[in-house]
């Protein structure tokens, strides 16, 4: 028996032998690596519509696929065929190394986001590539059974194709063979193009599905060579007119007396207004929001103008729309800083300012951003002495931000603005283990998180009581954009342009200055906040160029409330009341939601026609209008608030903390 099993499991040695296998396999490199990323890519579409109930979609999804890698496959096959050369096979062996590498990032990223990916992602690697890699080994970690089945093939695939490279087998053609072989590929490549013309006409209309019905790898090509009057251009940004007014070239009119109050303002950091009490008075989830709507005034209808945190505190705290682009020109240093709340308030009430997160500073160089917003103080992660109340590779412990806050307030008598950003919402979503275990499932531990800051808001406002200045400060909480987690088929905030990502909680507290059980029902944006909180304060912010309005005045029927994601590739639109018009240039299609009868978005109405070219040209003006001069050296560093060296290259920055670097 045991010389039986001897010569068997030589044996096994014998077939399955590195030299044998590779023998095998290495006339046949550039098929083996197209017919993985043909597995790869076909595999986690089956693994995406089977998590979303989408499997009807599945086959019209996967047909661009198999028609496009089959055609890659072709090509490299008689190209070798007709050239058996050594070098020739390397090509052939690079560029199908090159298809099926894009198939398994693509993979990741549709297990990740829902959505597949593009060559813009990839801007945030290169701002802060330490940041992105440990963000990207976060999400491996919280996936550990994909990351399992895309990372060891792709290890074994790697080695192969070095092994190739290195040592390169010409394939051995028998002609007939070979050539049935590309005559059923060629068939398999006509019924898939065919069926798919067919099939797209009667899938669903949604959006998740429109855009996996295309090749990832033709889909990223034609993003960065195609001339779509979406595409913004280096020729768009060149000629940009819009201006972004420093902070002296603003001064606005009071209309009365200015009111003797403070202002704090806390930014929740991706939190769905659905995901708290204030869409659900049943709900638990956010009590002290709700309780806090109740003494203020709520905007139930308020939405993130685009849904990128840089973007995002721009329109909050300037009224003005960032740059609907991917880029952080928001915080590429300025010589002066733009006309903010910030600053309108130092200047002409002689507030003193500071910028609070309990985030890592050199995200998204926020260091630069709350400079060029005219803050005088700013204080982050880095900041803390406690490095054991640090959170996942971005946050930290909301509360430890307590201690600090309250010592800049009690630094000085001038009334104070303070802005505090929150971070434990952001993925991964980690809670501190002093207020619970955390959940395992990413969507439980993102509601958790929101319950954690829900207490936290609370123990903040409870010491400004303590301090005697409740009666006596503008207290508000607002949303950045919200977060998606497979409502539509999609995960994140980047590229989705639904409610869970653009309905965000608004609510302003004013002791004797707003009425208690406030509820303002009409459509308003994140331009509004700044606008809205002067007109609080005594301002007239009508006599400033503002794109937002006072969102507790009177807001016109017809207004269009605009949005849009931040990469180039985003959907975009606006709403008018409950009506939402959205540009998805995906599909180039233009369609509409009745929010007040399909409040979650089951119903798309597909518009065609004069109406749809009006929309989509009023929606593509719009986003190319937003679009502001950057009137600054085209490389440069800055250091900032003591110890930051801020760098920015064009329209793009980053930041790194140095503790030694004095101005």
């Amino acid at each position: 028996m045991r010389i039986e099993l001897s010569r068997f499991s030589s044996r096994l040695k014998r077939v399955f032998s590195i030299p044998r296998l590779y023998g095998l396999l290495g006339p046949r490199a550039y098929t083996v690596m197209m017919f993985s990323a043909i597995f790869f890519t076909l595999a986690v579409k089956f693994f995406h519509s089977y998590r979303t109930g989408m499997i009807n979609e599945y086959f019209g999804w996967i047909l661009a696929d198999i028609a496009v890698l089959l055609g890659i496959e072709v090509i490299l096959a008689l190209v070798c065929f007709r050239w058996p050369r050594s070098w020739v096979i390397r090509i052939a062996c690079v560029v199908a190394a090159v298809v099926c590498t894009w198939s398994v990032i693509n993979a990741g990223w549709v297990i990740r986001s829902g959505m597949q990916i593009l060559p813009t992602v990839f801007v945030s690697l290169f701002l802060d590539p330490i940041t992105s890699i440990v963000t990207i080994i976060t999400n491996i970690i919280h996936m550990k059974i994909a990351a399992v089945i895309l990372l060891v093939p792709t290890a074994v695939a790697i080695v192969f194709f070095f092994f190739v490279l290195a040592k390169p087998l010409p394939p051995l053609y028998n002609r007939k063979p070979f050539a049935a072989r590309i005559i059923v590929c060629v068939m398999f490549i006509f019924i898939a193009a065919l069926s798919r013309s067919a099939l797209a006409r009667r899938s669903s209309p949604s959006i998740a599905s429109a855009g996996l019905h295309y090749n990832s790898q033709l889909r990223a090509v034609n993003s960065l060579f195609s001339a779509d009057p979406w595409r913004l251009t280096s020729a768009d940004i060149a000629n940009a007119k819009r201006k972004i007014p420093a902070f002296d070239q603003v001064q606005i009119p009071l209309r009365s007396k200015p009111k003797d109050y403070n202002v704090v303002i806390i930014i929740l950091e991706g939190v769905q207004y659905r995901k708290t009490s204030l869409w659900d008075r049943q709900s638990n989830l956010t009590p002290y929001l709700a309780d806090l709507a109740g003494q203020g005034a709520e905007f139930s209808n308020f939405r993130s103008s685009l849904t990128h945190t840089t973007k995002a505190l721009f329109g909050l705290l300037t009224g003005r729309f960032p740059s609907a682009f991917p880029d952080t020109a928001e915080a590429v240093p300025v010589v002066k800083p733009y006309s903010s709340l910030a600053t309108i308030l130092e200047d002409q009430l002689n507030f003193r300012t500071a910028f609070f997160q309990s985030a890592k500073g050199n995200f998204e160089s926020r260091p630069s951003l709350v400079s060029n917003l005219g803050f005088d103080k700013f204080w982050s992660r880095e900041d803390l002495d406690d490095q054991t109340a640090f959170l996942g590779y971005l946050g930290s412990d909301e509360f430890s931000m307590i201690e600090p806050i309250v010592t800049w307030i009690k630094s000085d008598e001038k009334p104070f603005f303070l802005t505090v950003l929150c971070s434990v919402s952001h993925n991964p979503y980690e809670v501190p283990e002093w207020f619970a275990t955390p959940f395992g499932e990413p969507a439980e531990r993102y509601q958790q998180t929101i319950s954690y800051t829900d207490k936290f808001i609370a123990a903040l406002d409870s010491k400004l009581t303590e301090l005697d200045l409740g009666k006596k400060t503008v207290f508000c909480v607002v949303g950045d954009h919200g977060e998606a987690f497979g409502e539509h088929g999609m995960f994140g905030h980047i590229r989705i342009a639904f409610e869970e990502l653009l309905h965000v909680p608004l609510i302003i507290r004013a002791p004797s200055l707003v009425e208690p059980e406030t509820r303002v029902t009409e459509a308003v944006s994140s331009v509004d906040l700044t606008p809205t909180l002067l007109a609080l304060l005594g301002f007239d912010p009508n006599a400033a160029d503002f794109d937002g309005i006072n969102a507790l005045g009177q807001v016109p029927d017809d207004r269009k409330v605009f949005f849009s994601g931040w990469l180039q590739e985003s959907p975009a639109g606006f709403v008018i009341a409950n009506k939402k018009f959205l540009y998805n240039p995906t599909d180039k299609a233009v369609s509409l939601y009745d929010l007040s009868v399909d409040p979650y978005e089951l119903s798309r109405i597909e518009l065609t026609g004069p109406q749809a070219q009006r929309i989509a040209s009023e929606i593509i003006t719009w986003r190319k209008n937003s679009i502001f001069q950057l009137n600054q050296e085209r490389v440069g560093r800055k250091t900032l608030f003591d110890s930051w060296q801020c760098r920015w290259i064009n329209r793009l920055a980053w930041a790194k903390r140095y503790p030694d670097v004095i101005n």
